[in-house]
């Protein structure tokens, strides 16, 4: 999910510091000042590997998404639509992969582009009255400014997905709506960016996609506190009133947050209630893929690497293993434990719409279930008994 680092010399100063931990009476070494140091580290390996990295590849995603819509307007016939479908998909991946810090911008208290990207159920009968008057007047500026439910990433899915496919046609109505749909998620996705990484180091088609709405700009520059968001995280600056515990806790806080939404809220609850419009993402049958991608995010942001498949030098992983190994050996296996038993819904090759719709595959359901709390404990446990 993100991408940065100085590396070798972090790598010495951390690795010497930590042998320090073991003698710092007799070195006369403050063990705070030693936790700093590696905090410093960890965060700024988290942020710059993983969050960033992953935001940048989200903001590129929606700009190839927009592309396709465009080319899509310009030949509205099915091989466009797949096409358009294809590049949905591919952003949708990125959003995913970046559930573990669902914090700082993209939170509630900041400028919600959580809520305002991936809010679901639709509000349907509100999306037909739209097309019903063949979404006459709808802009991108508009819709940006329309309630959650009726756009983002649901929204331009209901419009290019059935029956976990894309659609063979779309009307004219539900083109227009999908364009203006697909800018509002471009800006969300653009701030997410811009406000971890800070305006000026992003590409120049990022930085024109931020300055196409003055709204959105307005909306940015009225929070200041969450503007250079990756520095503030880094330094423990900002919200955190410099404590770069409450800064590295915000890793484990966020991992075993996600890791509860996709046990309880994401699978447990449509599955309990059988309610099939509750289940995310079903209109394109890729529930069970974001499921996994929410806990590849945790992996993600737990080994400080995007795609590592062991713990980078300064992770937070390396970290906790230094305090308690047996605890870092539990999260690592529960992982993949939960990536495994998620998969296992779909037994029978079923959508996870299928399994809640038909209320098959119980087992499964409840293992995943179980396993994702299980993940929020442990992570749980790092925040209350490994970060001081």
């Amino acid at each position: 999910m993100k991408k940065y680092l100085k590396k070798l010399g972090l790598a010495i100063a951390v690795v010497a510091l930590s042998l320090n931990l073991t003698s710092c009476e007799d070195d006369n070494v403050n063990p705070v000042d030693n936790n700093d140091a590696i905090y410093k580290a960890v965060l700024k390996e988290y942020v710059d590997e993983v969050v960033i990295t992953t935001y940048r590849l989200l903001a590129e995603a929606a700009l190839d998404f927009r592309d396709a819509v465009d080319a899509l307007n310009a030949n509205n016939d099915a091989l466009h639509i797949k096409a358009a479908a294809d590049a949905w998909m591919v952003a949708r991946i990125y959003w995913e992969e970046s559930e573990a810090f669902l914090f700082g911008p993209v939170g509630e208290d900041a400028f919600d582009i959580d809520a305002h990207i991936d809010s679901w159920p639709l509000e349907l009968i509100d999306i037909e009255a739209v097309l019903a008057n063949d979404a006459t007047g709808l802009t991108g500026e508009s819709a940006w400014l329309l309630d959650a439910e009726v756009i983002g990433f649901h929204t331009t899915e209901y419009l290019l997905f059935r029956d976990g496919q894309a659609r063979g046609s779309i009307t004219e109505a539900e083109l227009k709506y999908l364009t203006a749909a697909t800018d509002a998620l471009v800006w969300d996705c653009v701030l997410a960016y811009v406000a971890w990484a800070g305006e000026s180091n992003v590409s120049t088609p990022v930085k024109n996609a931020f300055n196409e709405n003055q709204d959105v700009k307005d909306l940015f520059n009225d929070r200041p506190n969450f503007q250079n968001f990756g520095d503030k995280l880094k330094n423990g600056t900002g919200k955190y009133n410099g404590s770069l515990v409450a800064a590295i806790s915000e890793i484990s806080d966020g991992a075993a947050d996600i890791a509860d939404e996709v046990g309880a809220t994401k699978i447990e609850s449509p599955y309990e209630t059988q309610a099939v419009l509750e289940v995310e993402s079903w209109y394109s049958w890729h529930s069970l893929d974001d499921y996994q991608n929410n806990i590849i995010s945790i992996k993600n942001a737990y080994f400080g690497g995007r795609g590592a498949t062991s713990p980078k030098t300064n992770s937070l992983s390396a970290f906790v293993a230094s305090k308690n190994a047996q605890l870092d050996t539990q999260i690592k296996a529960k992982i993949e434990d939960c990536i495994a038993k998620i998969a296992a819904i779909g037994t029978g090759n079923k959508s996870f719409y299928e399994v809640v719709r038909d209320q098959i595959n119980a087992q499964y359901v409840d293992a995943a279930v179980v396993a994702c709390a299980d993940l929020g404990n442990l992570f749980k446990q790092i925040s209350s008994n490994i970060i001081e």
